[in-house]
């Protein structure tokens, strides 16, 4: 799903598995799939994350939750950019969920995605995908 969807995306965007980030001992793991912008020194070059997935190990959602939200904030501070938005995805496989951090404020979609409606989770999907590109977009004019 997430390959399918980063495809029109991988021009500004990175998707990774299984790396690890760590900004201290307590805000580090090892997300199943990060998504980061593109490094102007290639894909072997990882560079800075936006989105995270978790995989819910037995339905356990909310400790999926728990791992992806410390993740994020240790993304945060890596990025060095508290007022960064930064997405996560927990999903099981089956059942997808959605939630961003903003400045402190974390929120999560109470919309459950699933497989069994595809069209919406690609849909759910490619925002967050358009999300990360469009605050790399702002960095780009921004920087000029």
């Amino acid at each position: 799903m997430l390959k399918e969807v980063w495809k029109n995306y991988r021009l500004k965007l990175t998707l990774w598995s299984h790396e690890a980030l760590c900004y201290d001992e307590d805000l580090s793991g090892i997300p199943d799939y990060t998504v980061t912008q593109r490094s102007p020194l290639g894909t072997i070059i990882f560079d800075r994350p936006y989105l995270l997935t978790v995989e819910a190990k037995q339905d356990r959602f909310e400790e999926g939750w728990g791992q992806c939200l410390a993740e994020m904030v240790a993304v945060q501070r890596l990025n060095n950019e508290a007022n960064q938005t930064i997405y996560g995805i927990v999903s099981n496989g089956k059942v997808w969920q959605f939630g961003k951090l903003e400045l402190n404020v974390f929120t999560r979609n109470k919309t459950f995605y699933t497989i069994q409606d595809l069209e919406s989770l690609f849909g759910a999907v490619n925002y967050v995908f358009r999300q990360c590109e469009l605050q790399i977009e702002g960095k780009e004019t921004f920087s000029l």
